[in-house]
């Protein structure tokens, strides 16, 4: 037996449809505090180029997570990619990490979301609390062999307030 909905039916389904995806998208805006990408010249990313980000921090009670943002086109000849991530806090003091994220599976199929140009968003850090009022700098430097690094298009990082604390 086939069951149809009716077309008023439809009509409210599908604007609770859309009331719904309109909420989840509205809560995603108000979390996120900080998004912003970095571009790179069409010749590839040179080793020496550092994207940096200046995140000015005024809530020290909430958590965070930190995530990196890349977009890679098929030019990329890698699998994977190895970052260099320097975080500076508003005291000056320096931590160093050293990253390496697959951008593809083992039968070279592209994470992430695109046709041409692939999106992937990773977690870099997961409930961070900033202990201090102030503007906290990230720098990312890319760590491959080869230089430029070709197909790399921009490196971005979102900071989101945590949610369910």
């Amino acid at each position: 037996m086939k069951r149809f909905i009716s077309a008023s039916a439809a009509s409210v389904i599908s604007t609770g449809l859309t009331g719904l995806l309109f909420f989840c998208c509205a809560s995603c805006v108000q979390n996120e505090v900080f998004f912003e990408y970095h571009s790179f010249k069409k010749d590839g990313w040179n080793r020496e180029a550092v994207a940096a980000y200046h995140i000015n921090i005024d809530n020290t009670a909430d958590l965070f997570d930190v995530s990196l943002e890349i977009r890679n086109n098929n030019d990329y000849s890698f699998r994977n990619i190895w970052l260099f991530i320097d975080f500076q806090s508003p005291g000056g003091s320096v931590r160093t990490d050293t990253v390496g994220m697959n951008l593809a599976d083992v039968s070279g199929k592209w994470y992430g979301t695109g046709i041409n140009l692939y999106s992937l968003s990773i977690p870099y850090e997961t409930a961070v609390r900033f202990p201090r009022k102030g503007t906290y700098t990230y720098s990312i430097r890319q760590g491959m062999r080869e230089n430029p690094l070709k197909g790399i298009s921009d490196i971005g990082l979102r900071i989101s307030k945590k949610v369910n604390q």
